[in-house]
């Protein structure tokens, strides 16, 4: 089971949320650790009773008890007996010695002539007694009730909420005002992950904060300056090459040696179709095409029914609809080119797409093909390459772009392209798209 919190704010709200307890409890050892029980005041003022009794005591018998009777309270008493009313041996304590030590300096005392016991009940209050010895051989006995210092617990259950409570409310509140552009910037990176175009962020919040926003947004003002840089480039490139290969292709219709014409204008062919296919691959469509939500499983029964209308064997898994959020064109040029590649070269495909516990997607490409070699299930992701660069040319061959284009596409949202070859034979391509 995890105890500390996943966020900033919650972890830090927890770090001071430990170290106010920490600190009370500090001070309650500080406070309470050296044995004492009285509180200090109520001590000074019983030892000053005390002291005030016995002087009454040194006054003549009927006198002296006549007077401490009459100074006696509620909260204390005091008797002029001929015996002390404490038993010698229970006088041990931090507070009984301060009490002796504190009435000696006061009254000149000998050590035998005072006695002091304090009883703690658990039911009433303290009960402090103390016995003072006048020269003549009375005892002026007292009895009195100090204020008992608080358990460790006790204001622990008092201090800490009222300290503790009013400083974690502010403080949350202030937290959640320095970590909105955090939260805000964290979530941005994550859209620009995907390939999504978002406008630059508000520069807000402390200085470290506002130093990462504009730093965020240098970075995909500069990473949007070079995409388009070089789409214009390659733009610029593409049109060149169109206008030499259609005149090369219109001089190859020229040429009388139809072996040579027809070497000619497949090659020219060739030159077109990677032309095109190189701008489909460079050119970044994604940042330009608006994210929008669409069902996942309509899209794959609609390149399903694409596919079947041109003869092709595609099955598509039933299964519920599966909203996401994504770029259309993107994602269906995608799974089209999976698709056509296992239609191409495996005989068949088979459609799936699953929902993972997290949220998560999963769609398989399965085809009844031979599979590829181990060795190059990722160098088949590389622009260009083909595995058997004889097979399928003319006009409409492909270049070795279309696991490029598909591996791209899907990056771009964030998510992953796999292949592997089945057990029972035939390859699959696994794309993951995160929730």
């Amino acid at each position: 089971m995890r105890l500390w919190p996943r966020t900033m704010t919650g972890q830090l709200l927890a770090l001071l949320l430990v170290g106010l307890v920490a600190a009370h409890a500090i001070g309650l050892m500080l406070v309470l650790g050296n044995g004492e029980r009285i509180h200090v005041i109520s001590r000074e003022q019983m030892a000053e009773h005390a002291a005030i009794a016995w002087r009454l005591g040194l006054l003549p018998t009927p006198e002296a008890r006549a007077a401490l009777h009459q100074a006696s309270l509620d909260s204390r008493r005091y008797t002029l007996d001929p015996q002390p009313h404490i038993d010698a041996q229970h006088q041990r304590g931090r507070d009984q010695d301060i009490l002796r030590q504190r009435l000696q300096d006061m009254l000149a005392l000998p050590a035998d002539a005072l006695r002091v016991s304090l009883y703690e009940s658990p039911e009433g209050p303290a009960t402090l007694r103390m016995a003072l010895r006048t020269p003549d051989g009375h005892w002026v006995n007292t009895v009195q009730f100090p204020v008992i210092t608080q358990g460790w617990q006790r204001p622990l259950r008092f201090s800490v909420p009222v300290s503790t409570l009013p400083v974690l409310v502010i403080v949350a509140l202030f937290l959640r005002r320095i970590l909105r552009p955090i939260k805000a910037l964290a979530q941005a990176a994550e859209r620009v992950s995907r390939g999504e175009q978002i406008d630059a962020l508000p520069v807000t919040g402390p200085q470290e904060a506002r130093d990462v926003t504009s730093a965020f947004n240098l970075m995909q003002q500069r990473l949007r300056r070079f995409v388009e840089d070089r789409t214009r480039m390659l733009a610029a490139i593409s049109h060149d090459l169109r206008t030499p290969i259609t005149s090369l292709r219109l001089r190859a219709e020229l040429v009388d040696d139809a072996a040579l014409r027809t070497a000619m204008i497949r090659t020219l062919e060739e030159m077109r179709a990677m032309v095109e296919e190189t701008m489909h691959f460079a050119r970044d469509d994604a940042h330009a095409e608006a994210t929008q939500q669409i069902d996942l499983q309509a899209l794959l029964r609609e390149i399903a029914e694409e596919q079947s209308a041109q003869g092709h064997q595609v099955l598509l898994e039933e299964a519920t609809s599966q909203p996401y959020r994504c770029r259309p064109i993107h994602m269906r040029r995608a799974l089209g080119n999976l698709v056509d590649n296992a239609v191409r070269y495996g005989q068949r495909a088979r459609l799936s797409l699953r929902a993972q516990s997290d949220g998560a997607l999963t769609i398989l490409v399965d085809d009844d093909g031979p599979g590829i070699a181990e060795a190059q299930l990722e160098e088949v992701f590389k622009p260009f390459v083909r595995l058997d660069p004889a097979r399928h040319r003319g006009r409409d061959s492909h270049v070795g772009l279309g696991l490029a284009i598909a591996r791209s596409s899907v990056e771009a949202h964030g998510g992953r392209l796999l292949l592997c070859n089945r057990s029972g034979g035939g390859l699959r391509a696994q794309v993951s798209l995160p929730a």
